[in-house]
Formats: structure tokens, sequence, C-alpha cells
């Protein structure tokens, strides 16, 4: 009796839940992916230039990934100050904290590690490849 119940609430939830995300790719129309022939370039970059991959990618770790990197950074390493004053001597907490705290060292060294591991490689390009569009070599 439970396992019939069981498993006609299975086969509902299936169903149900394959309608639910293949609908819109069942019954969908071109509605959705019209645009007029005279509506222009269609969409523009965010950035508002013309950027080649290496300046994308590039853009998006010195602009995004490190600060909010450098904001997470922070937080860690107060929050693990905030458990090594919290321990007062209980070896547990301690390790606990100890632990964060290394964890939190090796994020950071990670992230600044990106950044001069993408400078490594770019300058090593620029040195190798004389005028390499967008990569943006010192002349």
């Amino acid at each position: 009796m439970i396992f019939n119940r069981l498993k006609r609430s299975l086969v509902f939830l299936l169903i149900f839940s394959v309608l639910l995300v293949g609908a819109p790719f069942i019954f969908s129309d071109n509605v959705f992916a019209y645009r007029p022939p005279d509506a222009g370039p269609g969409l523009e970059s965010p950035f508002k230039e013309d950027l080649t991959l290496l300046d994308f990618l590039n853009k998006i770790l010195k602009e995004i990934v490190l600060p909010i990197g450098a904001v997470v950074a922070v937080v860690a390493l107060v929050f693990s100050g905030f458990l090594f004053v919290t321990a007062q001597g209980n070896e547990d907490k301690l390790k606990t904290a100890k632990k964060t705290f290394t964890w939190t060292v090796v994020g950071i060294a990670v992230l600044l590690g990106a950044l001069v591991i993408s400078e490594g490689i770019r300058n090593t390009i620029c040195l190798i490849v004389d005028n390499v569009p967008g990569l943006g070599c010192p002349k």
C-alpha cells in the first residue's frame, strides 16, 4: 500500500518535472527569438569597447575577481582572528582557527597567484611574438 503510493508519487513527480523543464522547449515558437530586420546590430557589449578574448579575461580578472576576492579574503582573515580570540585555549577551537587561517592564506595566495601567472603569460607572449593584437604589449 505505502509502496504503491510512493511509486505513484514518484511517477507523478517525474512526469511533472519533465513537463516543467521541457515545456519551454516543446511549446516555444519564434516569438522569443524574433528580431525585426531593421533592429540594428543586436546585443551591445557591456564593456563599450572592442575587446579581444585576452582583454576580456584580463578585465574580468582585474575588475571583478580580484576586488571580490580581496573583500572575501579580508572577511575570512577577520573571521579567523575572531575564532582565535573566542577559542580561549580550547584545543579543538584553536585547531579549527588554525585550519581556517591556513586555508585563508592559501586562498589569498591562489588569488594573487592567478594575477601573477596571467601577467607572466602575457609578458612571455609579448617577448616571443611582436605586436600581438589586443594583448597590450609595451612597445
